[in-house]
């Protein structure tokens, strides 16, 4: 079945829809942009540069701006990406047109989408003290019209921060104190993150009479990387590319990409660079990193340093992948990888999760790439996140890999563990790490094949694309 479902904004010009909940003074100047461009009319001034050190709104508006105003992440919501295109249509239309037609085309409501900032403190207001967004809490900036729909249940705030995954019960607990002042029901305001029981979770921290809006889960990059990949098959190994790498010695042992210096992947960087393994791998960091900074993480975490090995290392970032030199932080991007040369030519992936602790159970790109490319993993995530991917349907790699660091509480012990597997993996030589990597054959084809067709059917998103259009569809 596929799902209609009304988009309507408040701000419709003739090459640009204006983002929801805009700050006023943006939409000026975004307005006035769209005269001098033919861009089309999913895009934003705002796009440009966003995370530049100078970006366009730091250089109109200084640092008390903050990074971006709020919602003003464009290309529309994630849910009219190509990966739910069968299931679900998106009907859009500013909210003065789409309401006098909106009781003929079957709707009792309609969304109003808003496109949530990726820091979520700085949307909901409470950034830091001297930006002109703290106190700015989004619905100020939502159109009379549409906070009057909302307080008489006419219309639905859906917030699409579905391409991030954690956030704190005390930042929602700072959500829920501007929310009370907005006069909009709880029931009205629909929060989806990239998760799988992020519902769950907000409900276990909040009782209900202190909830002020619905969270729901909607595990998006799942499905956004399914399709990537089942469509891309130019950025993945294809099949026949597995196969013609049978007889070929491959010339490294492990793969570990980073693109941000997460204090987790820092700690196993240095460890690896202390055990000497680094060289038996292709590698990547392209975020800066001080000394102080790398020293207070390994310290925090419980990794020995040595001093001479980390100076060496240092001087060498950033640090490019083999076949990807020249890029930098800026030019790669989370979504999928430029070509699948770095798998080629590894045996195995030491995958980086964005978080590594919390109660929330959630997967980014990071671990869908190894398992589109073939390749075995380490995957340095929650406790239980190998649980979760079979679950999934996905195989893991147990007993050729010791996988009993997924269920480690203790993030540093969780690490070692990690990092010991990939010590005894690059003990093999090259004879036994080929042969160990084909007895895997059968788990790897699995992994590929499914992973192409999950987004078809992934019951988590449908469920909430089916409640969102229950929603608007009926009283």
């Amino acid at each position: 079945m596929k799902y209609r479902l009304p988009f309507f904004y408040d701000y419709v010009l003739p090459n640009t829809v204006m983002p929801n909940a805009l700050a006023p003074e943006m939409g000026v100047v975004n307005y006035i942009h769209t005269m001098y461009s033919n861009r089309l009319k999913t895009e934003s001034f705002f796009d440009e540069d966003l995370d530049l050190e100078k970006n366009p709104m730091e250089r109109m508006f200084g640092n008390s701006f903050g990074h971006w105003p709020n919602s003003v992440r464009m290309n529309g919501s994630h849910i009219r990406s190509n990966c739910f295109q069968n299931r679900v249509d998106i009907y859009e239309n500013s909210v003065y047109f789409g309401k006098q037609r909106q009781h003929k085309d079957g709707f009792q409501r309609y969304v109003y989408p808003i496109k949530v900032t990726p820091h979520f403190n700085k949307f909901i207001g409470v950034d830091f003290v001297g930006s002109k967004l703290n106190g700015e809490y989004f619905w100020k900036h939502i159109s009379a019209e549409v906070l009057q729909d909302l307080r008489e249940r006419k219309a639905i705030v859906f917030l699409d921060w579905v391409n991030e995954n954690f956030i704190e019960q005390t930042e929602f607990a700072e959500f829920h104190n501007g929310l009370k002042y907005s006069g909009i029901p709880k029931e009205q305001i629909v929060l989806a993150i990239n998760s799988f029981n992020a519902q769950e979770v907000y409900e276990s921290w909040f009782k209900p009479e202190e909830r002020q809006l619905e969270v729901r889960s909607f595990p998006f990059l799942l499905c956004n990387m399914s399709w990537h990949y089942a469509v891309h098959s130019d950025r993945r190994m294809t099949e026949q590319s597995f196969y013609e790498s049978r007889n070929r010695i491959r010339k490294n042992y492990f793969l570990f990409p980073n693109r941000r210096a997460r204090d987790h992947r820092v700690a196993m960087l240095h460890k690896l660079a202390k055990e000497n393994l680094l060289e038996k791998g292709d590698w990547s960091f392209l975020d800066k990193i001080t000394m102080d900074h790398g020293t207070a993480v390994s310290r925090n975490l419980n990794v020995d340093m040595d001093q001479d090995k980390t100076n060496n290392l240092y001087q060498q970032l950033p640090h490019s992948l083999e076949d990807e030199q020249g890029s930098h932080f800026l030019s790669v991007s989370g979504w999928g990888d430029m070509h699948s040369k770095p798998s080629e030519n590894a045996y195995f992936y030491v995958a980086s999760e964005t978080y590594t602790h919390g109660v929330y159970k959630s997967f980014t790109e990071k671990v869908f790439k190894p398992l589109a490319n073939f390749q075995p993993l380490l995957f340095m995530a929650f406790p239980g996140a190998l649980v979760e991917l079979r679950k999934l349907g996905f195989k893991t790699f147990s007993p050729f890999i010791n996988e009993s660091y997924d269920q480690e509480h203790d993030l540093s012990t969780r690490l070692h563990m990690i990092a010991a597997e990939v010590d005894r993996l690059c003990s093999m030589s090259k004879e036994e790490i080929h042969n160990w990597y084909w007895s895997m054959e059968d788990i790897l084809i699995h992994n590929h094949r499914h992973l192409m067709e999950i987004y078809k059917n992934e019951p988590i998103s449908l469920k909430f694309i089916e409640e969102l259009h229950q929603r608007v569809t009926q009283w």
